[in-house]
């Protein structure tokens, strides 16, 4: 009998090394996942299927995009019939958006910044009263509360009135939210709403946007889910987030991004849109005069390529001359990112990093991740910054002209596997507006003690070490 344990278990080992061998993951990557295979033969192995395999992935991607190619072909058209109309010289980075993201570039828009829930839910829920046509709203996680409700309120009022109403939701996100009987409430009103891949095996590949279009000529993005502590706080703690109202023609990718994903999750059949694709990408007047891109990833839609976010991060980057202010609620970024972080620093770039100091989930798990990779840039000049609340937005400033502001952590999740958005500005004056709110959270925030952080016991640096291997998932 043991004879034959150990011939399964031989077996076993080579059946491991043919399919982590022979896949596409990173190095560091297949050694973790050979670790858990190889000393967790069963309970690895089934992680492994639902959360390291990308086989399955391969599969999902090509048959969804076998099914709707046609009307992905005819969102891409769409879309780029508007690209630089202006004739404008473009820069290098908005040259590498366009050519590598799909990134449509226009010069009509107008933005406004909202850092606390409360401002932005009340001009987000004036917009929707005011919906027309059609609204199409997408969230990682909708909350049963007082803001959800009131969300939902106005969604089924729409639908009675004959507004078009699609909602879109991340399954996982939302699995835990008791959101489901208003789900039900907005479909008997005469909405539609569908969970992105609600699979078992689909745990580890979120949708992480958030996103609203209202009538085709408004839209929403940032770091904002839909709740009452991103107004309120949590437990007397301040909530910082970033998020954005657009006019003007971005709105368009913003409307294709949300199209592309509604597609993706339906099965053959009626995709529930009343009216035929152009209807939802209206001409729209100039609102602003501020250059902008959508940049954007996903399985499903034409930003085939996950190195899409990972790519468009490293390139904006490595683009700093001056200035490098960052502001990430966790920070374990990929090898190339932390790389760059390190050599700009050193090359006289005032690089700082602006981080959460409490979690409302996890935080013994993600300060642990942090400081591991914060301990990578001690002696780089890194300057790293905890705001004394919690900071869930998610933007970067670039030397005096660069802005991005969206869904994308500087995490690996969001590097390399989510899918994630934002928005790209090259403007002085926008840059301006928020490098004053930056300034002003620096008010708020404690500067790392790197003194101090050396001095950490070894057992801290130890389970650091430990935890860093599950970096991919936080």
């Amino acid at each position: 009998m043991r004879q034959i344990l150990w011939l399964l278990y031989i077996g076993y080992l080579f059946f491991v090394i043919f399919t982590i061998f022979f896949s596409r993951k990173k190095p560091t990557q297949r050694f973790s996942w050979i670790l858990v295979l190889v000393f967790l033969p069963v309970v690895g192995l089934i992680v492994y299927s639902v959360m390291g395999s990308d086989v399955f992935w391969d599969y999902k991607r090509r048959k969804i995009r076998e099914r709707h190619r046609a009307v992905f072909l005819e969102l891409d058209a769409i879309t780029r019939r508007w690209h630089n109309r202006s004739g404008a010289e473009l820069s290098p980075i908005q040259q590498f958006n366009f050519k590598w993201c799909g990134s449509i570039f226009t010069d009509d828009n107008a933005v406004e910044v909202y850092t606390n829930g409360g401002p932005k839910f009340a001009r987000l829920f004036a917009d929707l009263r005011a919906a027309q046509d059609h609204i199409h709203v997408q969230y990682f996680t909708i909350h049963n509360d007082a803001v959800g409700r009131e969300l939902f309120e106005i969604l089924k009022e729409k639908a009675r009135q004959g507004v078009e109403v699609k909602l879109l939701y991340d399954s996982f996100g939302c699995g835990f939210t008791f959101v489901r009987p208003l789900f039900r409430e907005l479909k008997a009103a005469g909405g539609l709403v569908h969970g992105i891949r609600p699979w078992a095996r689909a745990l580890n590949y979120r949708n992480h946007r958030k996103l609203v279009i209202v009538d085709g000529r408004v839209g929403y993005l940032g770091g904002m889910n839909v709740g009452e502590h991103y107004a309120e706080g949590v437990k007397g703690m301040v909530w910082r987030d970033t998020h954005v109202r657009l006019t003007g023609g971005v709105v368009r990718d913003l409307q294709q991004i949300f199209i592309s994903d509604w597609v993706a999750s339906m099965k053959k059949g009626r995709l529930g849109f009343r009216q035929r694709l152009q209807h939802y990408f209206p001409e729209v007047e100039a609102n602003g005069h501020l250059p902008a891109q959508i940049v954007a990833n996903g399985l499903y839609n034409k930003y085939i390529g996950q190195d899409v976010i990972n790519l468009s991060y490293f390139n904006l980057i490595n683009s700093a001359k001056d200035r490098l202010w960052i502001q990430t609620p966790y920070f374990a970024p990929s090898e190339a990112v932390l790389q760059s972080l390190k050599t700009l620093a050193l090359r006289g770039v005032d690089v700082r990093i602006m981080t959460s100091s409490y979690y409302t989930f996890g935080g013994l798990f993600h300060h642990n991740i942090k400081n591991y990779f914060f301990r990578q840039l001690i002696d780089s000049g890194v300057r790293v910054f905890k705001y004394k609340g919690i900071m869930h937005a998610k933007a970067m400033l670039i030397d005096d002209d660069k802005l991005c502001i969206g869904t994308v952590n500087l995490n690996v999740r969001s590097l390399e596997r989510d899918d994630e958005v934002f928005i790209y500005f090259e403007s002085q004056e926008e840059s301006k507006v928020y490098s004053r709110i930056f300034e002003t959270d620096l008010e708020q925030s404690i500067e790392l003690d790197y003194a101090r952080f050396k001095k950490e016991t070894l057992l801290s640096r130890a389970l650091e070490s430990v935890v860093s291997l599950f970096s991919p998932l936080s």
